[in-house]
């Protein structure tokens, strides 16, 4: 919160310190075609943006392309008048945002806003002095003012994600290639809005189209997204994780790596469900999918097989190391009680204390193919079932001689051969 708060201070001191010396109303034909222009825009969007806003801590859009042209185009006082009007549109608008984050998010954009007009205004008489042409210097200032509104908007919202989300990696806060080249649209199409409205202001209504359509196109990430995706626990759909594991496997095998599977069942699941109800049942999924991505998020990859069954890929692990890792998951899970509410209002609340069992095959050492890893880790974990639970199975030290190591993988091995013709 004191961050939060000293963030918006800043903001609100410069917008107080520039506005309070008079706004300069010489471009109000470009201020009004911005206006309109990011009007129209926001309206064109909000529907998207409604299907977007589930897609993380770090949300990126095209808003941006009307207040930086503003930036570029604007005398400062001006500007900042615009990014306030755009920022208290969209808030009235779309009626779903929170209060401290939309305080936030606009004073985000009014330091991005100072940042970028200061520069544009300061450098561009700098490179005519030093002999560039007036297109030139131009140009390059606005391809500068705009990568310092997105340095200012990338900064300051990472800091606030590794301090509001905790255990938050780089690249959830900073964002990646998908992340950036989102920005660098918006760049690119506020560079051209600025360009054309140099020469007449109502041209930037051209760029309306693009925007829209860019608006759109960012739709699509989500929706690939949500199909590779397991709605409940948020890990990755089994036909996803097995794709991904294919490929996976191949550069391991290129490289004489190694790939460790794991495959994970909640002990007594049903139990859970029949006394407390699915809705409780699926807080326990959710449990479970966390723990697993806590420990293997650096570079493993935790998938929802079914039901209360889960797999993980861990590359670059040999079977001890492996073992390792399933052992934190099933001690992790074993050590950490959940508390659910029973009656629907939060007075009535128990503790559940869930165990998995876990088994364990390992590329080379005991299987070469996925299909093989998976059918000796299912057998693994049939054995780890039938002997007590809560425990980790290798598949390197399963004996398929004994009758019940046998009869465990024979129903392991038929339950496999299901779920691939399914």
């Amino acid at each position: 919160m004191a961050y939060l708060l000293a963030v918006d201070l800043t903001a609100i001191v410069a917008l107080v310190a520039v506005v309070r010396d008079g706004i300069d109303v010489g471009s109000w034909a470009v201020a009004v075609a911005l206006t309109v222009c990011g009007i129209v825009g926001t309206e064109g969007a909000r529907r998207v943006e409604r299907r977007r806003q589930s897609s993380g801590a770090l949300h990126k859009d095209l808003q941006p392309v009307w207040t930086l042209a503003a930036a570029i185009l604007l005398p400062l006082s001006l500007a900042l008048v615009f990014a306030v009007v755009q920022s208290v549109w969209w808030r009235i608008r779309t009626n779903r945002c929170t209060p401290h984050r939309w305080f936030f998010s606009t004073a985000v954009t009014v330091l991005g806003v100072v940042t970028a007009s200061t520069l544009m205004s300061r450098l561009v008489p700098v490179l005519q002095e030093a002999g560039w042409a007036d297109a030139n210097a131009s140009g390059l200032a606005m391809v500068l003012a705009a990568a310092s509104y997105f340095a200012i908007d990338i900064l300051l919202c990472a800091i606030a994600i590794f301090v509001l989300v905790p255990g938050s990696t780089p690249r959830d806060a900073f964002g990646g290639p998908a992340e950036w080249s989102v920005d660098m649209v918006a760049g690119g199409l506020a560079c051209v809005v600025a360009t054309a409205s140099t020469v007449v202001p109502w041209l930037a209504l051209l760029a309306i189209p693009a925007t829209l359509t860019a608006q759109r196109s960012l739709l699509l990430r989500q929706l690939e997204v949500e199909v590779h995706t397991d709605r409940k626990t948020e890990l990755a759909s089994f036909p996803w994780w097995r794709e991904q594991t294919e490929t996976l496997l191949g550069r391991v095998a290129a490289a004489d790596g190694r790939l460790a599977v794991l495959f994970i069942d909640i002990d007594d699941f049903r139990k859970v469900n029949a006394n407390y109800g699915h809705l409780v049942g699926d807080r326990a999924l959710r449990a479970v999918a966390e723990a697993m991505q806590r420990l293997t998020r650096r570079d493993g990859l935790a998938g929802r097989f079914g039901g209360e069954e889960f797999v993980v890929a861990v590359p670059d692990v040999d079977m001890d190391r492996a073992y390792e890792v399933a052992e934190r998951i099933r001690a992790e899970v074993a050590n950490t009680p959940l508390e659910v509410c029973v009656n629907g209002e939060g007075s009535d609340t128990v503790t559940l204390r869930l165990t998995v069992s876990v088994g364990l095959a390992t590329y080379p050492e005991t299987a070469h193919s996925l299909d093989h890893l998976l059918e000796l880790a299912d057998r693994a974990l049939r054995v780890a079932k039938a002997t007590g639970k809560n425990r980790t199975v290798r598949a390197d030290t399963v004996n398929l001689g004994g009758s019940l190591a046998t009869g465990v993988a024979l129903r392991g091995a038929e339950r496999w051969e299901r779920a691939l013709q399914s």
